[in-house]
This record gives structure tokens, sequence and C-alpha cells, in this order.
């Protein structure tokens, strides 16, 4: 008797064992997906439609919203795609990509006005003036 309940044990513990496998195996692979398809497509793009979507609202041309809007989006993608994979929660990963998208939104944004600060000293127009 002793011998069935501790091949119950351990036949147990080996399926305890495959199931954190798996969900470390999840996780790993929403890191994985989320990497490739931020570093491949949403960078630059996501940087290019936050900035001129916002020169454009700077100019009052409100068509700059959508741009805006989609840039946005594309920050919140790999985030909320990743911990999909990975959680399998549907609404814990839409707002915690939400909010992630926020703050990566605002820190890309904030990271072109500094390249475009360093590549135009004197602003667009300043040649233009004199």
């Amino acid at each position: 008797m002793p011998k069935n309940t501790n091949h119950k044990t351990s036949r147990s513990r080996r399926r305890a064992a495959t199931r954190h496998s798996l969900v470390a195996a999840r996780y790993l692979w929403a890191v994985v997906t989320g990497l490739v398809i931020a570093a491949l497509l949403f960078e630059p793009t996501m940087v290019w439609t936050l900035g001129v979507g916002v020169f454009m609202l700077a100019r009052l041309e409100w068509l700059g919203l959508w741009l805006v809007v989609s840039g946005y989006g594309m920050a919140c993608l790999p985030v909320t795609f990743g911990l999909l994979v990975g959680s399998g929660r549907f609404w814990f990963s839409l707002t915690h990509g939400l909010w992630t998208g926020a703050v990566y939104s605002v820190a890309g944004f904030l990271y072109l006005e500094q390249i475009l600060g360093l590549l135009a000293p004197y602003g667009f127009y300043e040649g233009a003036a004199g």
C-alpha cells in the first residue's frame, strides 16, 4: 500500500511541474513575441505617427488627432498582446496595456522631441526669418 500512495504523489508532482513549465513557457513566448513585434514594426512607426500627429495638432490640423490615436494604439498593442498570451486574462491585459501604452507614448514623444532639438537647435524656420 505505501508504494501506491508514493506513486500517486510522484505523479501529482510531475503534473504540477508540467503545469508550471507550461505557464513559464507561455510567459517566455509572450515576452519574445512582444519584443519582436515592438522592435521590428511598432517602434519607428509609433514614434513617427505620434510626432507627426502632435505637429499637425500644433498647426491646428485636426487630422493629426487620428495619428496621435493610432500611435497610442501601436504603443499599447505589443504589451497587450504579450500579456494576453502570457496570462490568458483579457481585461488584465487590456488595462495594463493601456497604462503602459500611455507611458510609452509620452516617453517616445519626449525622446523624439530631444532628437529634433539636437538636429535643429535653432528651430525649423530660423533661417527663413533672417
